[in-house]
């Protein structure tokens, strides 16, 4: 039976932090389920998912705060249990592009949530020399969802926001 572990950190980006935590992840036998790793402003960003048996979590439990304070890391360790596989029928990659203005994405994103849609991803530039934001979100569509619906009220709502806006399969999402 696998346990699991939610690793995230945070800390001025340099070379070979991942590495350092790969090369930890490795010598205990755990496994990276998912990963996402952001390098923002001149701040590296990574979450992990973690698995592995019970003697190896609690290993690498013990051992990340040391390799993470040597690296000059902010961390927080979490267990969690394993991800429970959603009915997915499709996932589908959303973009928006436009103009900045205020509240964009809290509109977007409360587009989704009132209509139970699961994010699991999500990634925005801003180019504010340009006033221009771009976003692209992951979204999870059950079989309840009608897909076309969606997409039309979507396309109303990006009308409203006066920003273009866009769904496509994504070309390397594996459910």
């Amino acid at each position: 039976m696998s346990h699991y572990l939610v690793f995230t950190a945070l800390g001025t980006d340099r070379t070979g932090i991942v590495s350092e935590i790969t090369k930890l992840t490795s010598e205990f036998g755990c496994n990276i389920d998912d990963s996402r790793m952001a390098i923002l402003g001149n701040e590296f960003t990574l979450v992990m998912l973690l698995s592995g048996s019970k003697s190896a979590i609690n290993q690498i439990e013990s051992r990340l705060p040391l390799l993470a304070h040597s690296l000059a890391l902010l961390t927080i360790i979490k267990r969690t249990t394993q991800p429970i596989k959603a009915i997915v029928k499709e996932c589908l990659e959303v973009e928006i592009n436009g103009k900045d203005s205020k509240g964009i994405l809290k509109q977007v994103t409360q587009f989704f949530a009132k209509r139970h849609i699961d994010l699991t991803s999500i990634k925005t530039v801003a180019a504010p020399e340009k006033n221009i934001i771009t976003t692209s979100l992951l979204i999870n569509l059950s079989e309840l969802i009608n897909k076309q619906q969606l997409e039309d009220e979507f396309q109303q709502l990006c009308q409203t926001l006066a920003v273009t806006g866009t769904f496509k399969t994504p070309t390397n999402f594996i459910l």
